[in-house]
């Protein structure tokens, strides 16, 4: 017991909570762990994955979405289903994950910019588009108002109603690095950065 702790501790990459209070957790190399009866185990139908897990978001729907080094992955409460290069991703690096008013579910990926997944279909917003800084996008939120947040590994992206600001060290960042996004009871973003 005192090993899995360890090697937890060691190599946790996320951990959530979903809306019926069970913690999740990401372990690189080993995979998706729900605790259970005081242990962090395998959840159903994980089989043998190892997976190393980035990412971890519930969606409205109570479907819960995992991203991980080899795409984003999908659990209905019965069975897995996996978004890759092969269903339209634009890297199967996925290191984000949030959800806005509209249903759509925006993935952040390294090398791959940012995909918009909506009934299906997957639309990518690459570096070449206005506002997104990096094709390394490392952090998502959406905030109170609807407006989808992008951390990235050249600054700060800001998308909402089609259009897009960008603010970097030249804006007052601290870093064009942005590793994580947080928003607090008072509507004041707050970033990590390296």
């Amino acid at each position: 017991r005192k090993a899995l702790y360890g090697s937890l501790r060691k190599h946790l990459g996320s951990v959530f909570r979903d809306r019926d209070q069970r913690v999740w957790t990401g372990v690189f190399e080993i995979g998706l762990l729900q605790l259970q009866d005081g242990r962090f185990q395998q959840p159903p139908g994980m089989g043998a994955r190892g997976w190393t897990v980035s990412a971890i978001f519930q969606d409205r729907a109570g479907q819960l979405w995992v991203g991980t080094q080899t795409g984003l992955w999908r659990w209905d409460g019965q069975s897995w289903k996996g978004y890759t290069l092969r269903q339209g991703l634009s890297s199967e690096v996925v290191r984000a994950i949030a959800e806005d008013a509209e249903g759509n579910l925006w993935v952040g990926t390294e090398g791959g910019g940012l995909n918009r997944l909506r009934e299906e279909q997957i639309v990518v917003f690459g570096k070449g588009e206005p506002g997104l800084p990096s094709h390394n996008v490392s952090s998502l939120l959406v905030d109170v108002e609807g407006v989808l947040w992008i951390g990235t590994g050249g600054g700060l992206a800001r998308f909402h109603t089609n259009s897009w600001a960008h603010y970097t060290r030249s804006s007052g960042l601290a870093s064009h690095s942005i590793a994580y996004l947080i928003e607090d009871d008072q509507g004041f973003l707050w970033m990590g950065s390296n």
